[in-house]
C-alpha cells in the first residue's frame, strides 16, 4: 500500500478557535510539508484534529461504518432491488458497487492512519516544541487512533479470529512512506495493536484530565482549562483506550484481559465518587437522548447529522420481522419503543423508520450531533461474556434493568451466546457492531440473512489494488 508523505493543515490557526468543539469543525484545505507543520504546538494539534475530521466523514464513521455498509452486512435494513444494499445483503463482494464501497473504507481508514503517523514519526524528535502534557496527550491520542483504525481494518478484512491463518494478512502501518508497506501475520498484527494501546494508555494516564475531572466539568464553559483538553469524550481519551483494549483483547481471545479492562470502565469513578459512565434509561429517551450519551466513552461529533443518518427517513425495516424475531411482541424494551416509528405511506406501505439519531431541541447538549464509537453497554456485554456464568448473570441483569426488560436466566454457555448475539443486535442497531459480533463468534445463523455465515461472508476481500502487495 502507498501513503503520500504530507500532512493536512486546517485552513485557520487553531489558536484562534474558542472551544474544543470548534477544533473538530475545521476542515483541512491545504497541504504542508511535515517539517514545517510540526514545528509548533498548534501544528501538532492541527494534524491530530485533522485525523478526527477525516474519521467523521460519511465514508467512515460519519455514516458507512455505523449505519451504512457495515450495518447492511448485518442485515439491518430493508434494501431496494439492484442497490448496493442488495449486494451487501447477499455478501456479493464481487459486485462493482460493493467493491467500491469496501475499497473506500479500506483506503480511508489507512489515510487516517497516515495522518497520525505524521505525528508519531516526529513527536519524539522535536524536543521543546511540546510541554509534557501536550506531548503525552497528543502522542497517546495518535497511537489510540492508529490502533482504532487498524482494528476495524482487521475486523472487516482480516481472517476469522477463531481460526486465523499463519500467512501474512494485512499491513500495520507505522511510517509515512511512498513505498508499499509489508503485510504481517494475524498474531503480529494483534501484538502491534496491543503495543500501541499500551503506550497510549501510559501516555494518557499522565495527562488526560478525564482521570481527575468529571465529563460534565470538562464540558462546562466555566472550567478554567485549555480548550484543547476539554470535551474529552469526543476524542480518544484514557477511558476510550481502556475500552478499546477490552474490545481488542476479546477479539484476540484474551478474555481475562478483556474482562479486566471492561470492569475498569464499569467501575470508573469521578472525584466525588459517582460513576464516570452510567447506563442509559427510559428517562434519557424521553429527553431525546436515544444514543445514551451518559454511556459514551468515545464519540464523534457530526454537525450535519440531521441531513444524513439523523433524518429519520434514511433507514427502515419491517416491523413484523422486528417484533417477531428480535423483540418480543408488546415489548417494553426502550430500544424498541423509543427508537422506531411506523409511518403509513399507503395501506400496503408502512415503513418502520429508525430514529436513534434524530435530533431534538430537548436533547442535552452533550447528546446533540454525536455518534457513539464505544459505549458502556458494550463493556457490560464483554463482562457478561468473559465472566464465569455465576457472575455473568449480574452484568446481564443490570443491562436489562436499564433497558426496561426482564432478563432471561443464563443456564449454560449456549444460552449465554444466544443472548449475547441478540443483545448485540438490539443494543448496537445503527452503530456498526453487530456484524463484528457475528464474525467473532462465527455465527452461522445470521438473523434475516439468506445464507449461512461463513468465512466467505465474514472476510471481506482486499481491494484489487492491494492484492499485488500481499
Amino acid at each position: 500500500m502507498k501513503i503520500r508523505q504530507f500532512i493536512l493543515l486546517p485552513f485557520m490557526a487553531l489558536a484562534t478557535l474558542s472551544s474544543c468543539g470548534d477544533y473538530l469543525d475545521v476542515l483541512p484545505s491545504t497541504e504542508k510539508e511535515k517539517g514545517e507543520m510540526l514545528s509548533s504546538q498548534d501544528g501538532y494539534r492541527s494534524v491530530l484534529i485533522g485525523a478526527y475530521i477525516r474519521m467523521k466523514q460519511t465514508s467512515l464513521y460519519g455514516q458507512e461504518m455505523v449505519c451504512g455498509t457495515v450495518e447492511e452486512l448485518a442485515q439491518h435494513w430493508t434494501y431496494n432491488d439492484g442497490s448496493v444494499g442488495e449486494f451487501l445483503h447477499n455478501y456479493d463482494y464481487k459486485a462493482t458497487a460493493v467493491e467500491n464501497a469496501t475499497s473506500a473504507i479500506f483506503n480511508n481508514l489507512y489515510k487516517v492512519v497516515a495522518d497520525v503517523n505524521g505525528i508519531l514519526t516526529e513527536i519524539d524528535n522535536n524536543g521543546g516544541v511540546l510541554d509534557n502534557d501536550n506531548y503525552n496527550l497528543i502522542k497517546g491520542e495518535a497511537l489510540a487512533i492508529r490502533a482504532f483504525c487498524h482494528f476495524d481494518i482487521l475486523r472487516l478484512f482480516g481472517p476469522m479470529p477463531g481460526n486465523p491463518t499463519t500467512s501474512a494478512v494485512l499491513p500495520y502501518v507505522t511510517t509515512v512512506s511512498t513505498q508499499p508497506n509489508g503485510y504481517i501475520t494475524y498474531n503480529d498484527f494483534g501484538s502491534r495493536l496491543l503495543q500501541d494501546l499500551s503506550t497510549a494508555e501510559e501516555c494518557l494516564a499522565k495527562a488526560d484530565p478525564i482521570t481527575t475531572m468529571s465529563i460534565d466539568q470538562l464540558n462546562s464553559s466555566s472550567t478554567a482549562i485549555d480548550n484543547f483538553f476539554t470535551a474529552r469524550q469526543t476524542r480518544m481519551n484514557y477511558y476510550a483506550v481502556c475500552a478499546l483494549k477490552a474490545r481488542v483483547n476479546l477479539w484476540l481471545g484474551n478474555n481475562e484481559e478483556a474482562l479486566r479492562y471492561a470492569k475498569m470502565i464499569i467501575d470508573a469513578k469521578n472525584p466525588d465518587g459517582t460513576s464516570t459512565f452510567t447506563l442509559g434509561t427510559r428517562d434519557d429517551c424521553s429527553r431525546g437522548d436515544k444514543t445514551f450519551s451518559s454511556e459514551h466513552i468515545f464519540n464523534i461529533k457530526v454537525n450535519d447529522i440531521a441531513s444524513t443518518i439523523g433524518s429519520g427517513r434514511s433507514y427502515y425495516f419491517d416491523k413484523t420481522e422486528m417484533t417477531s424475531r428480535l423483540y418480543e411482541n408488546g415489548t417494553s424494551d426502550i430500544r424498541f419503543v423509543n427508537m422506531w416509528e411506523e409511518v403509513k405511506i399507503s395501506y400496503f406501505v408502512k415503513p418502520f423508520y429508525f430514529l436513534k439519531y434524530v435530533q431534538s431541541d430537548k436533547m442535552p447538549a452533550r447528546a446533540k450531533n454525536v455518534i457513539p464509537m464505544v459505549r458502556l453497554a458494550e463493556m457490560y456485554l464483554i463482562a457478561m461474556e468473559c465472566s464465569p456464568l455465576s457472575e455473568a448473570q449480574a452484568y446481564y441483569d443490570k443491562l436489562c434493568a436499564a433497558r426496561d426488560i426482564t432478563p432471561t436466566a443464563i443456564t449454560d454457555n449456549d444460552m449465554r451466546e444466544k443472548l449475547l448475539i441478540k443483545e448485540y443486535n438490539k443494543e448496537f442497531y445503527g452503530e456498526g457492531q453487530a456484524f463484528y459480533a457475528y464474525k467473532r463468534l462465527a455465527v452461522e445463523d445470521i438473523l434475516w440473512a439468506g445464507c449461512k455465515g461463513s468465512p466467505e461472508t465474514y472476510v471481506i476481500p482486499l481491494p484489487k489494488q492491494e492484492s499485488v502487495y500481499n
